[in-house]
């Protein structure tokens, strides 16, 4: 099931966090009982997708999450929203109407209208009275967040507010993405601060899930590496590739049990 919806072998770290996160079993049962009280997301005229919580998920919170989010669908499917204070580079803003900075009639503005961002745009308000704001694709992953009443759908500005200095750059760089999103009007959006070991990432989820579908630790290092390569090798007295695929794994596993987490407070996105 998960295998079928493979995580691409770059992306943000917010999505790798969910793809490790989505594969943890208890995860899933708290997932399932969470369903008779959820909310159906709604599609506005602007194309986003709208999700009014109206109870606090708890149960949610102690996974790093707003709400519950479906770990059947990857992260550029499900609408995962992380805490704030888990997700270091989420970024406070304002939302007004379009126009509403007092400027008068005709006058030349510089708005960032949330609406015109081409890109799967996701709103969560949440029962405190925040909406959250979920821009993102397969090379980018911005999460807003505004305390100031919004307009109902998300036709409107928004104003960066970067104030503080704990997680500063984290913060600038989705405040840079987001600019990027908006002045490309669709056009490919390049990942800031891209994590050199998602390669190391990729492969342990392939190995989580070929073991969790009954294969073995030379499965996992054929897939990797080559049938032909690993063939040579495997049962070598250096045990080279049967170390690599125990690492592996046990690091995979450590991930999934929580160590997810560590990954939205990394420097880079």
């Amino acid at each position: 099931m998960l295998g079928e919806n493979a995580a691409p072998k770059k992306q943000p770290n917010a999505a790798w966090a969910w793809e490790h996160l989505r594969r943890n079993d208890a995860y899933r049962q708290d997932y399932f009982l969470s369903r008779p009280g959820r909310q159906k997301p709604t599609t506005l005229n602007t194309g986003a997708t709208l999700i009014r919580e109206r109870r606090r998920w708890i149960a949610a919170e102690k996974w790093g999450l707003l709400t519950f989010a479906d770990p059947d669908r990857t992260a550029f499917e499900a609408n995962v929203f992380w805490l704030p204070e888990h997700l270091a580079g989420t970024l406070p803003i304002k939302l007004y109407p379009i126009g509403g900075q007092g400027l008068e009639a005709g006058s030349e503005r510089d708005e960032i209208v949330l609406s015109a961002i081409q890109t799967r745009r996701v709103l969560l308000d949440t029962v405190d009275g925040v909406r959250h704001i979920l821009l993102s694709g397969k090379r980018f992953w911005v999460q807003l967040h505004c305390k100031n009443p919004a307009p109902l759908n998300d036709h409107g500005c928004v104003g960066l507010s970067i104030r503080g200095v704990k997680h500063l750059k984290r913060r600038l760089d989705t405040a840079d993405q987001l600019l990027s999103l908006y002045h490309s009007t669709g056009g490919k959006i390049s990942l800031i601060g891209r994590m050199r070991n998602s390669k190391r990432l990729s492969h342990g989820l392939i190995a989580f899930d070929i073991v969790k579908a009954g294969g073995t630790h030379r499965d996992v290092a054929e897939i990797v590496f080559g049938a032909t390569t690993v063939s040579g090798r495997w049962g070598d007295k250096d045990q080279h590739f049967e170390n690599w695929s125990r690492r592996l794994i046990a690091r995979v596993n450590t991930l999934i049990a929580g160590g997810y987490l560590d990954l939205l407070n990394k420097k880079t996105l």
